[in-house]
């Protein structure tokens, strides 16, 4: 009995035992979950610590600005913000590098600047008009049929001319001889008869003939000129005696330092002559007359002579007796 008892007291002492060490196990079990709990809780705060400073825009005011000395963003920047915002970093952000003391600016303006240096420097400058000359157009032979389309050609480019007439010619054409002069153009004398075995016969005979041809210039136009041009030019048929006798009437004898030769082509081959001799005689230091007629083939082909001159920048003027007047030799 004795034996029987101990064994079961025992047994009783033996799951009072285990019943303890069960309640413990139980209480050390919920004190590591509890632990646990707390535990995991304080872990988050940091994490909320952490991004509350990362929010703050001054931290991200470097960036903007060195943003807006490079390289504008093309898109909006403050659309932008808050996706940076949004990410938290889980490091303290990277300092910029100090800048260096001699930044390179930036090049796009300067490079700017020196493409437009290198256009003024290789812009095409505008060619410069050629320097104002005088030339001097004089017509032989008139009035003509054909002047009033000559004064109204001259018009059209703003040209003076000097007319060398004939008596005869004069009477019949009166209304051509006003126009001339109330234009503006010179009016000048050239004979009578046009005849060398007449007009030359002697002293006389030149100066009578320059003197009734001034006398119906006068009569139309009421201008008493002293320009005159003796038929085919002075040489050879003005002798000296011949040019002192017009010099002591008062006459301003001119001839001519180009011979268009229209009177010889009679087509647009004259136009060609005046501006080779003009070519070779822009050497001279003289004045530039032209010796030209009244008819209808020069009248023809005179716009392309105007032309000429005109680019080549002469300008059109008449004779006048203050000049000293061309001879020929």
């Amino acid at each position: 009995m004795s034996n029987a008892r101990k064994v079961k007291k025992g047994n009783i002492v033996k799951i009072i035992a285990l019943f303890g060490f069960i309640v413990l196990l139980l209480l050390y079990s919920f004190f590591l979950l509890k632990t646990k709990f707390f535990l995991e809780a304080d872990a988050s705060e940091p994490i909320i610590e952490v991004v509350a400073p990362a929010e703050s825009p001054e931290k991200y005011e470097p960036i903007d600005d060195e943003l807006r000395v490079d390289d504008k963003p093309t898109g909006n920047i403050e659309a932008e913000k808050p996706a940076k915002e949004d990410s938290a970093p889980t490091t303290e952000p990277t300092k910029e590098p100090a800048p260096d003391p001699d930044p390179v600016q930036p090049t796009t303006p300067k490079e700017d600047v020196k493409q437009e240096d290198d256009q003024e420097q290789v812009a095409p400058k505008e060619t410069p008009a050629p320097p104002s000359r005088a030339v001097y157009l004089t017509f032989d032979d008139g009035p003509h049929k054909v002047s009033k389309d000559i004064l109204a050609l001259l018009d059209q480019y703003d040209a003076k001319a000097t007319f060398f007439m004939l008596d005869n010619n004069m009477k019949n054409y009166p209304d051509a001889v006003k126009e001339m002069a109330s234009k503006g153009h010179s009016v000048g004398l050239h004979g009578v008869t046009h005849d060398k075995n007449k007009f030359y016969q002697s002293s006389k005979s030149v100066v009578g003939e320059m003197d009734q041809t001034q006398q119906t210039l006068f009569e139309l136009t009421g201008i008493e000129s002293d320009l005159i041009r003796t038929p085919f030019g002075s040489a050879p048929y003005m002798t000296d005696a011949y040019k002192e006798a017009v010099d002591v009437a008062g006459y301003k004898m001119w001839d001519w330092n180009i011979d268009s030769r229209d009177w010889q082509f009679r087509d647009s081959r004259y136009v060609d002559s005046v501006i080779e001799q003009l070519t070779k005689l822009n050497r001279v230091n003289q004045p530039i007359v032209i010796l030209l007629h009244e008819r209808p083939e020069t009248l023809e082909h005179l716009p392309k002579l105007l032309d000429y001159l005109k680019e080549q920048g002469y300008e059109f003027k008449a004779l006048e007796s203050t000049m000293h007047p061309i001879q020929l030799y």
